[in-house]
């Protein structure tokens, strides 16, 4: 059996300045970015100048002062989720941010132990520990790559084992991009924008296919 993909989500996570009171599910609504059904019944822990914490249907909202983050499992909504940033910040567009991060989570079942113990052996292999340690197992292994584009940031890579999944990998891929000021020194979110709408497709489909190619090192018929 070829490993298999039970879990997966995507955040997008802004680091900047924000004032997250404003950021109230039925502002949400009143600028058709969620809608009017999904606010009402947004279930919301907080909102304060400090945190604005809730999600709604689809749907996941952590904001903080310094940081802005929404998240959904649902693969139908990578789009919409997409679509709901580059709105609220077209509209919030004098908003300082420092980077973008477009992040996937993704959980594999492999087909057997062994096969969990392959990918691990691939990408930590144990007979470099062997003579110091009793019984090494990876735990957890982040790797950093330099961007693909032109653009200034990076992408890291982590595998752990998953922990929602019996004989199971949990990859995080963090697509982190570094964000520049304008040439008059102007902040704008056009940037960001930028990335969202022409790098999106790329970054998405990127992460896909490491993650895939990890997962796949525990395939016997592959290797």
């Amino acid at each position: 059996m070829r490993p298999q993909l039970e879990v997966q989500g995507t955040s997008i996570v802004l680091r900047g300045q924000f004032n997250p009171a404003m950021f109230h599910p039925a502002w949400f609504a009143a600028q058709n970015l969620i809608r009017q059904q999904e606010a009402e019944a947004a279930d919301v822990k907080i909102i304060h100048t400090d945190l604005a914490l809730f999600d709604v249907e689809w749907l996941q909202v952590s904001i903080i002062k310094d940081r802005f983050m929404v998240a959904t499992i649902q693969q139908a909504y990578y789009e919409a989720l997409r679509d709901l940033v580059v709105g609220a910040f077209t509209l919030f567009n004098h908003t300082p941010l420092r980077v973008i991060g477009i992040n996937r989570e993704f959980h594999y079942a492999l087909a057997s132990e062994k096969a969990w113990h392959a990918v691990g052996d691939r990408l930590a292999p144990k007979q470099y520990w062997n003579d110091f340690l009793n019984k090494p197992g990876m735990k957890s292994l982040t790797i950093q790559d330099v961007r693909p584009d032109a653009l200034p940031g990076y992408v890291n890579i982590k595998v752990e084992p998953s922990p929602r999944i019996r004989f199971g990998i949990y990859v995080d891929i963090n697509d982190h991009y570094v964000l520049s000021a304008s040439p008059e020194g102007a902040q704008t979110t056009d940037e960001a924008i930028e990335i969202l709408t022409q790098h999106w497709v790329a970054s998405m489909e990127r992460s896909q296919d490491m993650t895939q190619r990890i997962a796949n090192l525990g395939d016997s018929d592959i290797w």
